[in-house]
């Protein structure tokens, strides 16, 4: 199973790829030391990007493409990765200016579709950086990335829908740990135990009736009851030092996004808070930011 492709992608303005590559190569040279910059080569991104981004939205709007192309696995070279970490990196990077134009292309979008969207370009995202970490010589067989199936997430959609029937307010936190797929290509067992640590330290932190859910690795959620969104927040910055105190990969702490909505008041339906919950994660990822 994967998720279901979004109607009207890709947007004409977007659809040759040029304004997300331009983002990527923006987003790349940002992420580097100064000195290092000179290491992205743009003239092979600026031939071979709009391509890779004008695949991957394709794949976002149509099963007919659900290979995002050969390019895929060159991802990590266009954007001058030297190990199989940071070509995952550097998807993830390609990830956010898809989504940047995506977003400023498409103009206001229910919660439906926020979510949809998200997801499915996460899955697309998510084919290329497997077809590139195997390219950038990582050992064995690229990752095995799970896409979302709706039994995972029964516990707390179950739990915000009861809420919800109870007239009870809530907070829904959607929590993601940062670079997974990054760590895991390169320190396999050392980010499994992190993130095994991760986990204890979130449930420590959890009332007895808050419901704890999981969609996939490194992607969590929590229904906090009670909490409107100046609670929610408290509990998210708790999570979020305690994941950072509790967990580290190679000294570096295991850095975490949290999207937060409040019910009802930011949605009356579990898909629409979790539409905001979503948006609020990239948006914190994006700012640097643990919470937002």
């Amino acid at each position: 199973m994967h998720p279901a492709p979004v109607a009207d992608v890709p947007p004409a303005a977007i659809a040759d790829g040029v304004a997300p590559a331009k983002g990527w190569l923006l987003a790349l040279i940002a992420a580097r030391d100064l000195q290092d910059a000179p290491a992205v080569p743009t003239a092979e991104l600026a031939r071979d990007a709009p391509k890779l981004c004008a695949a991957i939205l394709r794949a976002v709007g149509s099963d007919a493409e659900l290979d995002p192309s050969p390019l895929a696995a060159r991802a990590g070279a266009m954007a001058g990765a030297s190990s199989p970490a940071s070509a995952v990196a550097a998807v993830g990077l390609l990830r956010g200016a898809l989504w940047e134009a995506l977003r400023a292309t498409m103009g206001p979008l229910d919660a439906a579709t926020t979510a949809a969207l998200a997801e499915r370009l996460a899955w697309a995202c998510d084919l290329v950086a497997a077809a590139t970490v195997g390219a950038t010589g990582r050992g064995g067989e690229p990752p095995a990335f799970r896409v979302h199936d709706a039994r995972d997430r029964a516990d707390w959609r179950a739990a915000a829908d009861r809420f919800l029937a109870d007239g009870r307010g809530f907070a829904l936190l959607a929590l993601e740990f940062d670079g997974v797929a990054r760590l895991r290509a390169a320190d396999p067992d050392g980010a499994a135990s992190a993130l095994a640590r991760a986990d204890d330290a979130i449930r420590d932190e959890l009332r007895p009736d808050d419901v704890l859910g999981r969609e996939e690795d490194g992607r969590l959620w929590v229904v906090a009851a009670e909490l409107g969104a100046s609670g929610g927040r408290a509990l998210a910055e708790r999570l979020a030092d305690a994941v950072a105190a509790a967990a580290t990969v190679r000294g570096a702490p295991l850095a975490i996004s949290i999207g937060l909505a409040a019910a009802p008041a930011d949605g009356t339906d579990a898909d629409a808070l979790a539409a905001h919950a979503d948006e609020a994660l990239f948006t914190a990822r994006a700012a640097g930011v643990p919470v937002v």
